[in-house]
């Protein structure tokens, strides 16, 4: 993963977290609160794969991106 895809899977996040959000007059039920769970995941994911990658340690940033995808793919069922 390259630098300029590290920042459109951060705008997906973004756009994830802060607008494609369920509206915030109840609390919310268990299914949402997982799938938001999974989003502070992936950012965790995404962050490692970006130190991963400055500290050029390819084995780390694999292993970030395997997680990450699982994530993500988990996210989008």
């Amino acid at each position: 993963m390259n630098k300029k895809q590290i920042e459109q899977e951060y705008k997906k996040l973004q756009f994830e977290i802060f607008e494609n959000r369920p509206k915030a007059d109840k609390p919310y039920q268990s299914d949402i609160v997982k799938r938001r769970i999974l989003l502070l995941y992936a950012q965790v994911h995404l962050a490692e794969i970006s130190w991963a990658k400055k500290c050029n340690d390819a084995e780390t940033e694999r292993l970030h991106m395997e997680a990450y995808n699982l994530v993500m793919s988990q996210y989008y069922e």
